[in-house]
């Protein structure tokens, strides 16, 4: 896509998996367990209470935080399908965002390091500077240390 085409344009007689192919949207999980299955069943439990259902591409990887020093954070990175939206409008990096963050309760507050039409990102917890006491310190599950939005435009 030219530099100059807004995000979305070139979208507009695609089928809903055709759109999709031009966006890269993952979810990811900071997680405190001692080995990748009890991740993966605190993950579980923290999807489970979701306010809503969250449609996945795939299976969630889970890897350790680092491959050369261990510790007991571990990383699910999950890729939300969009496929069953038939419009997303506007069609841009922020609206995805949107949509995945509507899934967790509605007392979150998300920071937004990265904001533009083709790229957006968005964490929580919020930095110390815009933490809430008790509403800041505990997302879907007590081992969720962190939770991360990415959403880039491949094309």
């Amino acid at each position: 896509m030219a530099p100059d085409t807004p995000p979305g344009q070139a979208a507009v007689n695609l089928s809903p998996v055709e759109r999709e192919a031009y966006w890269d949207l993952t979810l990811h999980f900071a997680i405190q367990a001692a080995d990748e299955e009890e991740a993966r069943t605190i993950l579980s439990h923290a999807l489970a209470t979701l306010r809503k259902d969250l449609r996945l591409r795939g299976a969630p990887v889970i890897r350790p935080r680092y491959s050369q020093v261990r510790d007991d954070i571990w990383i699910a990175i999950l890729e939300p399908d969009l496929t069953h939206l038939l419009e997303i409008e506007p069609d841009n990096a922020p609206t995805r965002c949107s949509f995945v963050m509507d899934h967790f309760p509605i007392s979150v507050e998300w920071i937004a390091p990265q904001n533009t039409q083709r790229e957006a990102k968005r964490e929580w917890p919020p930095d110390i500077w815009r933490r809430t006491p008790g509403t800041d310190d505990l997302l879907l599950h007590p081992a969720v240390r962190a939770v991360m939005i990415l959403c880039k435009e491949t094309r």
